[in-house]
This record gives structure tokens, C-alpha cells and sequence, in this order.
């Protein structure tokens, strides 16, 4: 692999340099962690700051990817965490332990269709888990998708380039489009539509009328809220809009940042793991389940999660601010604890998010904003004044920066490329942000 640190990297120094070329050597992916993700080595974070090698300091306004609603090394998990590996050893030689059912107990508290659940590690492990319950307690193979659920084979139908030559065939991309869900489903019996929320794209009444002809063609209604269970809503985005699935995948925000997924829903379905074998040995382990029960007890009462939406809304307006003042075609937009920032001009995007990098604010073209309750109002005030900097320095680099000011357009376009909508589906159902 080439050792050359790509164009978009912000090396500081010679040190950071070496780190970024020692990472590339062993195991960095130039165009999976570097291009696509942060061109940083980092060595620690806390709250809503990390730090790279060069000790240079950064805010995220990611989570984690997620992972951190309440940011990272939140003291009371991190405490409940250490304190039950020195009293149980970490890990026990049986799959049952007090957390693990503890945890299960307050899941189906927070989210009334979680009769049962089976735990994991990874937001991929857990919807392929889902489909395969699905496909065992149906009998049928023939699964609909449409969006990100993660690296396993069954789901790469939409990136074929990407996927093994004889991976899953029986997977099936319809792409957000109803009338192609539809098509699909009557002309072989599905076993099950699994589905992430695209919630700043489609609104509740898509996902209702999703649910409508899912059951209609008999098929079980799986809704991936890895990303959304903890972010949209407590009870997760299917509760706030009134879904009924069958099942839901959880991960993103359940432990804090440990590595805990779940499969959750009716109990029926999920017994159908007695049919196939889903054992995991490190569902033995017992740190993430004590995480994630401190994590939820945090998230309890509401005040992490408002505190996210306020932080969003502040990014929104200074964003959305610092475009029209520079009259550049560029939304911020949607739910606030997981907002989209699209821009008409697809590469004046990317370069200014790299110049937001070089400036210390971890934001990424085609990635959510997904800020943690840890962000302070100053680490707000001070990403919007560095993008009224970031944005011309980003138009200066730009040989033209004409584009259209369609928002429709740009939607179409950002959805497709980054969780393969058809365009149909985004024209009817998109609800373009309104104009500065």
C-alpha cells in the first residue's frame, strides 16, 4: 500500500506526518479512513474534544459516529464500568449473567415492542442477525432493504462493485421507492423489509405508509434504528411516529462508546434463533452490558437528549447563517440531534468540511451531525465563526463556484450518492428546507 498521505490530510507537523504514514503501512485504508473519515491520528478524547498526536485539539460535533451521545469517557459510566470488571473478572464463562438480563428487562421498558432481545457488538452483527431471524422464522429467503446497515454481504446489493460476486442474492435494494417495495414483493413472498429511518429525508407519513404495504404483503417490518434508537427520540424513532415493527436493531449511543448491539422486538420472531446458531463468545462479556445500563439511566430523564437538540438547532441557524451571508447554495436542515448540511456543489462541500478539519471541527461532507450533550455553546460559537472562514477559503480554491439554488435538486442528488434513494422516492417525499 502507498505510503502517500492523501490531499485532504491537515498534517501538522513531522510527527503527526510519521503517524499518519506508520498508519497507512500497517492498517489505515487511504480511502475508507483517511479520504472518507478524518485525516487524523487521534490519541484520546473527552466530552466533545479529541486530540491528535500533535497534541492539536479538535471539537466533534459526531458522537463518535454515534457511539457517544453523552461524550466521551462520561464519568459515571466509565466509573460503573471499571468498578464491575474488578468485581466480576470482566468476562464469565457462561453467556447469562445479571447484567445482560438486567439489561434486557429495561430495554423492554424503554421500548414497548422489545418482548425479547438478543445482544451483539457491532450495529452490522445486529441487522444481520434480524435478517436471519426473519429468514428462519419465515422460511423464506427473499429480503427488501433499502439504506446503510452496515459491511456484511447481505446488504452490499446496493454497491455492487463492492460486494463479492457470490454474495446474498437473495437481497434486495428498492432503493426508498414504494411502488418498487411493492413490485417486489408481488412478484416472490418477502420475508421481511428492513429499513433505516432516512428521517431528514422521509417523514413519519412515508415510514407509516411503509408499514401499511409491508404488512399487507405479509412480510415482518424490520426498522434499523441503530443510528436513530437513542438519538431521535427516547422509545427511538419508531415510538415517536407511532411504527409497529417486528423488530428493531439497536447500537449507536446504547453503552456510551462500549461495543454493545442488540436485536429487539416480538418475541416470537426472536425465538426463531432456536432454529440457527447465534452464539457469540463475547456476549459472555460483562463491561458493556453495565455501560449501557448507566447509559440509559443517564438518558432517562430527557436532559442529555434536549440538551443535543438545543446544540443542533444553535449548528443549524449559524450554519445556515454563514451560507446565506456568503449566498451559497447550502442547507442545514432537519432533526437537530442528527442533522444533514447538503450543498448544491457537491466538491465546494467536501473542501469546506476539510477546511473546517484544519480549523479543529470534526465535520464531514455526506456524514451526520450528530453533536453530543457534551458540546458547550462556546464550542458552537467558535465552529460557526470558523466557518465564516472556511467557506471562502473553500470557494477561493474552487475554479468556478456557480451551482444551482434547487435545494430539491441537491437533495436528489446527496441522498443518491450517499444512502442510494432513487430519485422518485426523494422527489415525492422530500421536504426541501426553506430558503435564507
Amino acid at each position: 500500500m502507498s505510503t502517500n498521505i492523501p490531499s485532504g490530510t491537515v498534517a501538522a507537523s513531522d510527527r503527526h506526518r510519521s503517524a499518519l504514514g506508520r498508519a497507512l503501512r500497517v492498517t489505515a485504508s487511504e480511502k475508507w479512513d483517511l479520504n472518507r473519515r478524518f485525516p487524523v491520528v487521534m490519541t484520546r478524547a473527552s466530552g466533545a474534544h479529541v486530540w491528535d498526536t500533535n497534541e492539536k485539539q479538535y471539537v466533534d460535533f459526531t458522537s463518535c459516529s454515534g457511539a457517544a451521545p453523552l461524550g466521551a469517557g462520561y464519568e459515571p459510566v466509565v466509573a460503573h464500568a471499571a468498578a464491575e470488571m474488578r468485581r466480576t473478572g470482566g468476562i464469565l464463562p457462561g453467556p447469562l449473567s445479571v447484567h445482560r438480563v438486567e439489561l434486557a428487562e429495561r430495554l423492554a421498558e424503554i421500548f414497548p415492542i422489545a418482548e425479547r432481545t438478543m445482544f451483539f457488538r457491532t450495529g452490522s452483527c445486529a441487522t444481520s442477525a434480524a435478517v436471519r431471524l426473519a429468514r428462519a422464522f419465515t422460511g423464506v429467503n427473499r429480503v427488501l432493504t433499502s439504506g446503510y446497515h452496515g459491511w456484511h454481504d447481505w446488504q452490499l446489493q446496493d454497491r455492487p462493485g463492492m460486494g463479492l460476486p457470490n454474495r446474498d442474492r437473495d437481497s434486495l435494494d428498492f432503493r426508498y421507492h414504494l411502488d418498487l417495495l411493492d413490485e417486489f414483493a408481488s412478484i416472490e413472498r418477502v420475508a421481511a423489509v428492513i429499513v433505516t429511518p432516512e428521517v431528514n429525508f422521509f417523514p413519519p407519513d412515508y415510514h407509516q405508509e411503509l408499514q401499511r404495504l409491508v404488512h399487507r404483503h405479509g412480510a415482518l417490518l424490520i426498522i434499523d434504528e441503530v443510528m436513530t434508537g437513542f438519538r431521535y427520540a427516547f422509545g427511538g424513532y419508531h415510538g415517536a411516529v407511532g411504527l409497529a415493527p417486528d423488530l428493531i436493531t439497536l447500537s449507536k449511543g446504547l453503552a456510551n462508546g462500549m461495543a454493545l448491539s442488540a436485536v429487539a422486538g416480538r418475541a416470537d420472531v426472536l425465538s426463531a434463533g432456536e432454529k440457527t446458531y447465534m452464539g457469540n463468545t463475547y456476549q459472555r462479556e460483562v463491561t458493556p452490558f453495565a455501560a449501557a445500563l448507566s447509559t440509559l439511566e443517564a438518558l432517562r430523564d430527557g436532559t442529555a437528549l434536549a440538551r443535543m437538540r438545543e446544540v443542533g438547532e444553535q449548528l443549524i441557524r449559524g450554519l445556515n447563517a454563514v451560507f446565506a451571508n456568503r449566498q451559497v447554495a447550502a442547507w442545514a436542515f432537519a432533526w437537530p440531534t442528527m442533522f444533514d448540511v447538503v450543498f448544491a456543489n457537491a466538491e465546494l462541500g467536501q473542501m469546506f468540511f476539510q477546511q473546517m478539519w484544519a480549523r479543529g471541527f470534526l465535520m464531514q461532507y455526506g456524514g451526520r451531525f450528530m453533536p453530543s450533550a457534551a458540546v458547550s455553546n462556546a464550542d458552537v460559537k467558535a465552529a460557526v465563526e470558523a466557518a465564516a472562514e472556511a467557506l471562502p477559503a473553500a470557494q477561493s480554491q474552487l475554479d468556478s463556484c456557480d451551482d444551482e439554488h434547487d435545494p430539491l435538486a441537491a437533495a436528489i442528488r446527496f441522498a443518491g450518492e450517499h444512502f442510494v434513494a432513487s430519485p422518485e422516492a426523494v422527489r415525492r417525499w422530500f421536504i426541501a428546507p426553506a430558503q435564507g
